[in-house]
């Protein structure tokens, strides 16, 4: 929150004509779906996410920045429509708390919670063999 404040502040000197814009214009939510579904679906996209940016890591193939940014950008766009699609809480929070249309818990529910799920849940389910053996091969394990 004090986050959200921060960046409210700045935008109130009004350095440049988007924060003009932003700093008094109520803007609306991004969430169009159920609150539940907003957090799965922030979960889920995390979960992918988070995934898609450690097994790239692990193979480190060429032009890995660029094709982690293309499954990360893509999952922002799949989820757009229907809860915004940050993946991030702080940055779901310093854009979007206190627009009209959502509470403070149904905020919490979607971008923290969800988000975060998602995060956790990454980590179990990339360290599952099966996972492993899906995304990384049996040559890589071999190795180590």
């Amino acid at each position: 929150m004090l986050v959200f404040k921060y960046v409210q502040l700045l935008w109130s000197l009004e350095i440049a004509d988007t924060h003009r814009e932003r700093a008094f214009k109520q803007i609306n939510i991004n969430i169009q779906v159920p609150v539940l579904y907003g957090a799965a679906i922030e979960g889920l996209a995390t979960c992918l996410c988070r995934i898609a940016s450690n097994t790239l890591s692990e193979l480190r193939p060429r032009f890995s920045t660029a094709i982690d940014s293309f499954i990360a950008t893509s999952l922002v766009v799949a989820a757009f429509d229907y809860s915004g699609g940050y993946f991030n809480p702080v940055l779901a929070t310093s854009l979007k708390y206190g627009c009209q249309g959502n509470t403070l818990i149904e905020h919490v529910v979607v971008y923290w919670v969800g988000a975060s799920l998602g995060a956790v849940a990454s980590v179990y389910l990339y360290q599952h063999p099966a996972i492993q053996k899906l995304l990384i091969g049996e040559e890589k394990e071999k190795e180590e």
